[in-house]
């Protein structure tokens, strides 16, 4: 559910809101662990929140990298939780 539109994406945004954190990535970064558990929960709900516990440029590097392995958006950054969907 790739939003094409700005309503689209705005809808996304508003269910993300209230949404609790699905995944925290801590010190380790991303193990194999936490993307198959991602991937699972991705597939289920279509929407994946993840709380980070690294620095920034550390967290952008991580974002960049769920996009780029499991084919998702990113729809919202919030500090150290963001927001995908497939």
């Amino acid at each position: 559910m790739i939003p094409s539109t700005g309503k689209e994406r705005r809808t996304l945004k508003s269910m993300a809101k209230v949404r609790t954190v699905d995944i925290k990535i801590g010190k380790k970064g991303l193990t194999e662990n936490a993307i198959k558990e991602i991937k699972i929960v991705l597939e289920r709900d279509k929407m994946i929140k993840v709380a980070f516990s690294q620095e920034k440029i550390k967290r952008a590097e991580l974002v960049k990298t769920l996009e780029d392995s499991l084919n998702s958006t990113l729809i919202e950054l919030v500090g150290k939780t963001a927001t995908f969907v497939i």
